[in-house]
């Protein structure tokens, strides 16, 4: 579990994400799946845009898939891997 000091080193985007997929995305493919391109960026926006949106809405429901694809696609536009470029022989 994280304490509040970690938790607000989390951006709101991966929290809101996770915590919505742990709730309601047990389902196979999860993180294999892609979400619907337009439900995708329609949530990045959203989340661009200063807000946290309500994933609860019925076209995220349909698509939990866009959640999961939003968090893998956060991941990757990072500047840095989070497996640094300094750790990768480390990790390999």
């Amino acid at each position: 579990e994280l304490t509040d000091s970690a938790c607000s080193l989390v951006p709101q985007v991966l929290k809101s994400c996770t915590e919505f997929i742990e709730k309601h995305g047990i389902v196979d493919g999860i993180y294999r799946l892609s979400g619907i391109a337009s439900n995708i960026q329609k949530l990045r926006h959203e989340f661009d845009s200063e807000q946290i949106p309500d994933l609860t809405k019925d076209i995220y429901i349909q698509d939990i898939h866009c959640v999961g694809s939003l968090c893998k696609l956060y991941f990757r536009e990072l500047p840095n891997p989070l497996l640094t470029y300094q750790l990768y022989e480390k990790f390999s």
